[in-house]
């Protein structure tokens, strides 16, 4: 009987961690949603922002906002892009393909391949925030994709990023093809 409550006892403290681990994941979500929108609210208040499950985009060049064509879904997209850990602010670059933000950001790349990214834009594409917010950019478009780890990697420690990591990509978007 002993050994049956000892068993117990030990499985509710593991039920307990793992719900209280959860609930921490939750609150730094939360906490960087809360930081993205105070962010944005702070320093673009003159940009058009886009919102879209869990991404935001914010619009840094609103002559585009004219152009009829934008991304959907298996369009082909070529861009250049610099991504960033936002803690408070896009802090940390860890991955770009633009040479001049590397070379500004001192950041150093083994096989260098500074040149547009091409893709055919589809569900799963890349990471969920950052399908969603590229969703409607156009041709010519400079933008910020802003969100938090949930829609990132979230409990996965990937390539120089941290678990539980807030992402922001400047992108510049330089073709739509359109399906």
């Amino acid at each position: 009987m002993k050994r049956i409550l000892t068993y117990f006892a030990a499985l509710a403290a593991a039920v307990m961690t793992v719900s209280c681990a959860k609930d921490n994941k939750e609150l730094t979500v939360a906490d960087q949603e809360a930081a993205i929108d105070n962010y944005i609210t702070r320093n673009f208040s003159d940009c058009r922002i886009v919102r879209r499950n869990g991404s935001n985009r914010i619009v840094l060049d609103s002559t585009v906002l004219s152009l009829p064509d934008s991304l959907e879904y298996g369009d082909s997209l070529h861009f250049y892009y610099a991504g960033y850990i936002f803690t408070s602010s896009p802090s940390q670059l860890f991955s770009t393909n633009n040479e001049t933000v590397a070379s500004q950001g001192g950041y150093n790349i083994t096989d260098p391949d500074f040149s547009v990214r091409k893709i055919l834009f589809s569900p799963g594409c890349m990471t969920s925030g950052l399908e969603n917010g590229l969703y409607g950019v156009r041709e010519g478009e400079h933008c910020i994709v802003i969100f938090s780890a949930k829609y990132g990697f979230y409990d996965d420690y990937v390539y120089n990023i941290p678990k539980l990591s807030a992402l922001a990509y400047e992108i510049w978007v330089e073709r739509v093809i359109k399906q």
